[in-house]
């Protein structure tokens, strides 16, 4: 039962990864807003399970606190170059990445 609740827990926190990634999409830096990412996987954006999430993705680094306190205390990250590839890795083809094109089929 632990372990399932873990493995729910690392799903999340990579959910919550992929959106923020998209955020960033045509940004000029890679700003990201935990609050709409937790709305975006249904997770309470004020409670602790979204703060669990969070501190998950500071320590795996995919994520970065700014350095004034208070934009961090508002809510608000830098998402890191290993976030990023996380995000895309884990994204596989779709709205971050196109499927390799296969030679063999007409029009590619």
């Amino acid at each position: 039962m632990v372990e399932e609740g873990v493995r729910k827990m690392r799903e999340e926190a990579l959910r919550m990864l992929k959106h923020m990634r998209r955020q960033i999409l045509g940004q000029p830096a890679p700003y990201v807003e935990v609050r709409a990412a937790a709305v975006s996987i249904g997770v309470d954006p004020g409670g602790i399970e979204r703060d669990d999430l969070v501190d998950e993705l500071l320590q795996a680094g995919y994520i970065q606190s700014y350095p004034s306190a208070s934009l961090t205390a508002h809510g608000l990250y830098r998402l890191t170059e290993r976030g990023i590839a996380a995000a895309d890795d884990a994204d596989g083809p779709g709205p971050l990445r196109e499927a390799p094109r296969d030679p063999r089929q007409p029009g590619s």
